[in-house]
């Protein structure tokens, strides 16, 4: 009776993923308002939703793992072709330094201007500060610096006459998800969000900041000292896409993904060093001797701003 009852919630939720409703604006709304949510969370809130507003009577329950996946991938999808129009996309990401979990992430495929910079309210010096930020965390050995270090790079820009409320500023980018601070450590980092909306800026760039593509998911790798390195085909892996081959592969044997020049595939084995324990968000990395050279990134500042505008997206009033 169980998994027919299960089989029939199921059966309900994919029929109504399918059809942008109440449940998918609401959905809208409060991944707008965090910019970056777990993707168990987003789904789970999602069925929370058609339970409330469009379950028409019916049991709808939580879907296992599997379900879980398939349903997120529709969704994304049915959600991405209602925000089109206004250059917004959701995009399923990993965070580099967070094993468990991925993420759901809301995009701006609109270029960095006047329009976003006055929108969100950041002068040209704060622009210029959280720029200096990203070069530095890009370019230091662990993928991030200390609080005290991101507070001092503005006292060249306070020489020369430009106010800045820095310790208001990093808050800012904490609070948004852009920046992610270990406060037992005082330590900033990249978080998910930022990098992803940074990929099409690396893609641009990739040669000149000498970034590596992970060779199974094809995004840049930001903090190689959480990455896998092949020393036989010479290429990178995300960390998090090592852990997902090596849980779908049960024959006990996992070959890197990578390809030989030959064009052949890599012959060597894939192996997670014991030493990359697992983190979570407000961790450290470990550097690695089978790591390469450290990244030299020049990143520019990129910045999501939403429109309040979206009610014929994220309206409440429709049934």
């Amino acid at each position: 009776m169980s998994e027919c009852s299960n089989s029939s919630s199921l059966e309900i939720l994919r029929g109504i993923v399918e059809n942008y409703g109440v449940p998918h604006k609401h959905l809208v709304q409060l991944i707008i308002k965090h910019g970056i949510l777990q993707a168990h969370y987003f789904c789970m809130k999602f069925v929370q939703y058609v339970q409330v507003y469009d379950s028409q009577g019916n049991t709808v329950t939580q879907p296992d793992e599997e379900q879980e996946k398939a349903l997120l991938e529709k969704l994304i999808v049915v959600i991405n072709n209602a925000l089109n129009l206004l250059n917004l996309r959701l995009i399923q990401a990993d965070d580099e330094y967070d094993d468990q979990n991925s993420y759901i992430v809301l995009l701006s495929d609109q270029r960095p201007s006047d329009f976003i910079r006055d929108a969100c309210g950041l002068t040209q010096t704060e622009i210029t500060l959280f720029h200096l930020w990203i070069n530095a965390i890009c370019n230091s050995e662990n993928g991030e610096i200390s609080k005290h270090e991101a507070l001092s790079m503005a006292s060249d820009l306070l020489v020369k006459g430009k106010k800045v409320d820095e310790e208001y500023l990093l808050q800012h980018y904490v609070s948004n998800k852009w920046l992610v601070m270990d406060t037992e450590a005082a330590t900033i980092r990249l978080g998910a969000r930022a990098i992803a909306e940074l990929q099409n800026y690396f893609s641009s760039y990739a040669d000149e900041l000498g970034l590596e593509k992970c060779v199974v998911c094809g995004k840049f790798i930001v903090t190689k000292n959480r990455a896998i390195f092949c020393e036989i085909c010479k290429t990178f892996s995300h960390r998090q896409c090592g852990l997902k081959i090596i849980k779908s592969v049960r024959t006990g044997k996992v070959f890197c993904p990578g390809k030989l020049e030959s064009g052949q595939s890599c012959t060597a084995r894939l192996r997670l060093p014991v030493e990359m324990q697992s983190v979570n968000q407000n961790q450290k990395g470990f550097f690695f001797s089978f790591i390469v050279h450290c990244n030299k990134i020049i990143c520019i500042f990129q910045s999501v701003c939403f429109s309040l505008c979206l009610s014929s997206l994220i309206s409440l009033n429709q049934k």
